[in-house]
């Protein structure tokens, strides 16, 4: 007897956009492979409050019919398969025998048109708008929905997103800048100006700035011209916003929105920006524009908030390439902002930098410390603060103060644009003591680059740099145990950005012959080899042979050691890897980062108590390093010792206060 045939089962955790996406794919998987779907609306771990009540908008007879219970969903599950397991597969065969053999497959993808690779996705793209109406929505929904249809299809409308709200008023998300979430208004306007005979509807979580365009362009349409929602939950406002968006010819909206890009992606387009509807000199008239709203004041805006935010937006445009020096006009937008009260917690950030572009360091530095002092400055921003008053120091000419600072600002978040391209100014400039950091090869660090970063970051990276920066990836390769992040500690893993790192470890060799790597280095063969293994390219054994002849070469250099150790480790072989380990600390007996490392080595190793005596020895050894203090404080508290384990912890938290693990800690100690 044949089993009953698999189905698709889609599942999201988040949001509207995201959910109804997930369901128009699992409705197309089922139709193109000939079986059936399911939802399961309640998965483990859902954020979305305002959807736990889905007969809001689906009848209860399509509910009955393609929802599951949690039981049956476990069921399911037991034998199912996520749909990304089936994406690298050159044909459709795996797929189609897994489902005939009555096993199923969980589709969690909600933000993009899915295809195989022996699909096309400008195929499937334009079916979506239609996969919609097999949704079994409501008698109520679908009257609106109809109403949608008849007063925009077809009719040639463009559907404008203005993201403002919560991320620009509401706590958390008002202390950091959301430069890809957000556009400023200038730029509806000049598209608006630019098709005045058209037609349009704009949609904004704030009515206010609707209300305000429609003064200037009595055409522009809202939700409230075709139907009125005053009265629906917002799950079914959601819903019908969404869908009346998805029924305009383009939607243009800011890069980054959940909401407009659900509406593009069921309409069966693609979103539109900015740059995709304007020409660039229309562009720049549009920032020109906002630039001279700034100067004429916070009164401009409808809050002291959404000035701070559009400020952070346009200084991207004041700080870009081709922009010229405009610091000084960028310093003096800031002012009338901070003046008035704004309380944004990035904006001292963004007012150092301004001092900092402008060689002003006292007061770029007395900018710093009020950044530091906002209760409510984001754990990014944070780093991003500690790294430029990092590179601060180091244009005083403070070497030592400069290298403390930036360990502090690496540490905590080394994969952040703005640390890497601060540490590489400081680096390129010679402006960082060596020995507050642990060993490393400055020599490879310098040599080895990445591209410059295309995505938007605080700092304008072309007044900071004049070359592009260093790939930090490489003290990670080695001592990603010292960082807080969690990201950062998985690069071994991560075979992008060890691409990456054997990429500018290849052009390193075609640099100006000053900085120039030769192939025939030790130091590039060790790096090149250890890179090749993490990525798969040679084997265990190849790797320790050519470790063992590049720490031969290189005796006196503990970082060589210390590698050979963890590959003997790696291998199984803990006798020689103590042995090297050894070796490594012999070079440098008083070196905190190569006590720390022997601690965690015999830890991991069979040596557990002398291991963690090693760690506290290097915790009384040095004091600028969270992740040591820290794992000090574990290793106290875990023994009971609660007044020893609060010394470490209170220095952790002080050197990293962004990071709850420390202040927890604290707290199970005794401490606040």
């Amino acid at each position: 007897m044949m089993p009953e045939k698999g189905v698709f089962i889609g599942q999201r955790k988040d949001r509207m956009g995201a959910r109804l996406l997930m369901m128009l794919t699992c409705i197309r998987l089922a139709k193109d492979f000939d079986t059936s779907y399911r939802v399961n609306w309640f998965p483990k771990g859902a954020d979305a409050p305002e959807l736990d009540q889905p007969q809001e908008l689906f009848s209860l007879e399509w509910m009955d019919e393609h929802f599951l219970s949690t039981e049956s969903f476990d069921a399911l599950g037991e034998n199912s398969l996520p749909i990304w397991s089936f994406q690298g597969d050159a044909t459709p065969d795996r797929l189609i025998s897994h489902l005939n053999s009555g096993r199923s497959v969980v589709v969690e993808e909600g933000f993009e048109v899915l295809a195989f690779q022996w699909e096309d996705v400008e195929q499937i793209r334009p079916r979506y708008r239609e996969f919609i109406h097999k949704i079994g929505f409501t008698d109520e929904i679908r009257n609106i929905m109809e109403k949608a249809d008849a007063k925009l299809s077809g009719k040639g409308v463009s559907a404008y997103h203005i993201r403002r709200g919560d991320i620009l008023n509401g706590l958390p998300w008002k202390h950091t800048t959301w430069p890809a979430k957000i556009e400023p208004e200038e730029l509806y306007a000049a598209h608006l100006e630019k098709n005045a005979g058209c037609a349009a509807i704009m949609f904004s979580d704030q009515p206010e700035l609707v209300a305000r365009f429609q003064v200037q362009f009595p055409h522009l349409m809202q939700m409230s011209d075709i139907a009125d929602l005053s009265r629906l939950t917002r799950a079914q406002r959601d819903f019908l916003e969404l869908y009346t968006m998805s029924r305009a010819d383009q939607v243009i909206a800011p890069y980054v929105s959940a909401f407009s890009m659900a509406a593009a992606r069921i309409s069966g387009q693609q979103g539109k920006v900015f740059r995709d509807v304007l020409n660039e000199d229309e562009v720049k008239r549009a920032n020109e524009q906002v630039i001279a709203r700034l100067h004429r004041g916070p009164e401009e805006f409808l809050n002291l908030s959404e000035a701070a935010h559009i400020y952070a937006k346009a200084s991207f445009y004041l700080h870009g390439l081709g922009a010229g020096d405009r610091a000084e006009e960028a310093l003096e937008l800031v002012q009338p902002l901070m003046d008035a009260g704004s309380d944004n917690a990035f904006l001292p950030l963004l007012q150092a930098l301004n001092y900092f572009y402008l060689n002003r360091w006292a007061e770029a530095l007395e900018m710093t410390e009020a950044a530091f002092e906002n209760p409510h400055i984001w754990p990014e921003d944070f780093a991003v603060v500690t790294a430029l008053q990092a590179a601060i120091f180091g244009g005083q000419k403070k070497r030592w103060k400069a290298a403390q600072v930036f360990s502090r600002a690496f540490w905590t978040k080394p994969m952040r644009p703005d640390v890497i391209i601060f540490g590489s100014r400081l680096l390129y400039r010679e402006q960082i003591a060596q020995r507050a950091m642990p060993p490393m090869d400055w020599v490879m660090q310098k040599a080895v680059r990445r591209p410059w970063f295309n995505y938007n970051a605080h700092v304008a990276q072309r007044k900071v740099l004049g070359r592009p920066p260093c790939n930090f990836d490489l003290i990670l390769l080695d001592w990603a145990s010292l960082s807080v992040d969690q990201r950062a500690r998985r690069l071994t893993s991560n075979r992008s950005r060890l691409q990456t790192l054997a990429d500018g470890l290849e052009s390193s060799t075609q640099l100006p012959e000053d900085v120039r790597i030769s192939r025939e280095d030790p130091r590039f063969e060790g790096v090149q080899s250890l890179l090749r293994l993490h990525l798969g390219d040679t084997s265990l054994a190849q790797s320790l042979d050519i470790a063992r002849k590049v720490a031969k070469r290189l005796p006196d250099n503990p970082l060589y050691l210390k590698r050979l150790a963890e590959l003997y480790e790696k291998d199984g072989d803990f006798a020689n890897g103590r042995l090297a380990m050894a070796d490594a600390l012999a070079c440098d007996p008083g070196n905190p980062f190569l006590v720390f490392a022997m601690g965690q080595y015999l830890e991991r190793n069979g040596a557990e108590e002398q291991g963690q005596n090693q760690i506290i020895q290097a915790a009384e050894l040095d004091d600028n390093t969270a992740a040591i203090q820290g794992e000090a404080g574990r290793i106290y508290l875990q023994r009971g010792e609660k007044q020893n384990a609060r010394v470490h912890l209170s220095k952790a938290h002080a050197l990293c206060p962004t990071l709850k693990r420390y202040s927890n800690q604290l707290k199970r100690a005794g401490g606040k």
